[in-house]
């Protein structure tokens, strides 16, 4: 999930066929597919600094796993606050929303992978898709999202993500057969950590009300969007939905979608291939000269000057 530069919402994150300049980790369930169908999975490193404070809010349909190297930040998962400092290990099931953000003046970088869960097997028929990989994928079964360094799993799941990391770098003949039995042996090492309660139903249902309004925001990006239309779609008044929406994502529904706006304008200027006014539309910019000043407050030069950049 990461991006292009700029100040504000900015966190390098660095995958194997991943451009620093896009950005698409912005849009809430992400369009991207990490790895491919044959080998559905993806190794990325991210850095959360100063100038790169934040991952916003998503999801996606892929789990992940993530071993925070140094450093410390907040995650927000599912609309809860986790801090994690370095050692700890983090574990999240598919479709689960969350966010990163670093705390002032400190720097935290972290390991992540994140996989499809069919690759240790859950599209099979047999006894471990069924009693173990489904359930958890499903979020019948619950654990901890977060392994802390004094957690009893935790060395265990340090050197898991240490030998898959090798494996992936080097890329020996077998290392996919190896890989996949570490994911394995993943589920094998948290099953007895189980939890005996589930995420409260209202924090759930909280969170998939978030879920529709990110994608909705997504899918209207283009054209106007009214926060009352947003508030509708979680049965909120204006009011508690503004409050609600910065409390979950960090910053005001406007703020968020005029980042996604700018971002998704610095990416059709950068491809040379649009006029600034053209770029301006496509983005949801209505208002040119409002277009203009905003870029330009977070880019540090006008559209026209991003433009001529390319030309």
């Amino acid at each position: 999930m990461s991006y292009k530069c700029a100040a504000g919402l900015e966190v390098y994150w660095m995958g194997a066929d991943m451009d620093l300049r896009d950005r698409s980790f912005l849009l809430k369930r992400e369009g991207v597919r990490h790895g491919d169908r044959l080998f559905p999975l993806e190794k990325y490193d991210v850095v959360l600094s100063r100038e790169f404070p934040l991952v916003p809010a998503h999801w996606h349909e892929e789990a992940e796993f993530t071993w925070i190297r140094s450093g410390s930040c907040v995650y927000h998962i599912d609309l809860c606050d986790y801090p994690v400092s370095e050692g700890d290990v983090i574990l999240l099931p598919p479709r689960v929303l969350h966010s990163a953000g670093s705390f002032p003046e400190s720097r935290m970088v972290s390991e992540s992978f994140v996989f499809h869960m069919n690759f240790p097997g859950m599209g099979g028929s047999d006894l471990c898709s069924m009693k173990y990989l489904r359930p958890f994928a499903n979020r019948e079964v619950q654990f901890p999202y977060v392994f802390s360094s004094g957690h009893p799993v935790n060395l265990y799941l340090r050197d898991l993500m240490c030998r898959l990391s090798a494996l992936y770098e080097s890329q020996e003949e077998g290392y996919e057969l190896l890989m996949k039995s570490l994911f394995l042996e993943l589920f094998y090492r948290i099953w007895p950590f189980r939890l005996q309660k589930s995420v409260s139903v209202s924090s759930r249902e909280q969170s998939e009300k978030l879920k529709l309004v990110l994608d909705y925001i997504d899918l209207h990006l283009e054209s106007s969007i009214a926060v009352s239309t947003l508030a509708e779609i979680c049965c909120f008044s204006e009011s508690h939905f503004m409050r609600f929406f910065k409390t979950h994502v960090g910053m005001t529904c406007t703020e968020y979608i005029n980042a996604l706006r700018l971002e998704k304008a610095w990416q059709l200027l950068q491809s040379g291939r649009y006029s600034v006014i053209e770029v301006a539309f496509s983005s949801g910019f209505h208002n040119l000269s409002y277009f203009y000043r905003v870029f330009k407050k977070k880019y540090h030069m006008t559209p026209k000057e991003a433009l001529l950049q390319v030309k």
